[in-house]
């Protein structure tokens, strides 16, 4: 499980939400980028983000299965290209999840201007017909792992908004660090609330069991063999 941030303390949080729906011998291993931006809330941050990400993957080859544990899901289609296990990320294995829970869905971002990113992503996905909000609740990455109480309540004011006005049946958390919100998030719009981890976790586990491997055909197969100029070469 790869936090693309480095902010060790979320990669703790976000191993303990892994590891209470693995199974028993499911072996959740966390790592932690050890450079870029510790929370990821622009494009920019993602760039730099992707990178360290691909050097994980590449670092750790032998891996069953590999979970990308930042909602925006970045490098994850390069990442496929670089391992034959599969590879899911908590933003697509959470929007996934919900399309098996009724038609229509919200997602809860972090701030203002991840709004536009989430639809893309979902158009990306093939998905936009299945979402009928996104909604920033104006709460920062580093604090929706620690959420006080404004920051909560900011929380369960956007949600029940995608859920009273929007129309949303589910409601998905579009940040890692949403985990532990989760619960309390349930229990205030009594609509089915997706944590992006637990979701890809299992994802990961089922494709494991069924023996089932990124397809290497066409589109995910290698990186073709171009030279690639260090510094001072």
């Amino acid at each position: 499980m790869i936090n693309p941030n480095t902010t060790g303390p979320m990669t703790d949080q976000m191993a303990r939400a892994a590891t209470a729906v693995a199974a028993a011998d499911t072996h959740v291993i966390p790592f932690t980028a050890d450079s870029g931006p510790t929370a990821i809330e622009s494009y920019v941050d993602e760039a730099y983000a992707t990178a360290k990400v691909l050097d994980l993957v590449k670092d750790n080859p032998d891996m069953d299965g590999y979970v990308i544990a930042c909602a925006s899901d970045p490098g994850l289609l390069a990442a496929r290209e670089l391992v034959t296990a599969p590879v899911i990320g908590i933003g697509e294995a959470a929007f996934l999840y919900a399309t098996t829970l009724a038609p229509r869905f919200g997602v809860l971002t972090t701030l203002d201007r991840a709004i536009e990113q989430v639809w893309r992503q979902l158009g990306s996905y093939g998905l936009t017909s299945h979402c009928c909000s996104v909604r920033a609740c104006d709460v920062g990455v580093l604090d929706t792992s620690h959420p006080g109480k404004e920051q909560l309540d900011s929380l369960v004011r956007t949600a029940r908004a995608a859920v009273h006005d929007d129309g949303a049946e589910v409601i998905v958390l579009g940040c890692g660090g949403m985990t532990e919100t989760a619960e309390a998030l349930h229990a205030a719009v009594a609509v089915p609330v997706i944590d992006g981890v637990r979701a890809a976790v299992t994802m990961v586990e089922g494709l494991v069991r069924c023996g089932l491997q990124t397809s290497k055909l066409r589109t995910l197969a290698p990186p073709e063999p171009v030279r690639y100029i260090s510094h001072g070469e």
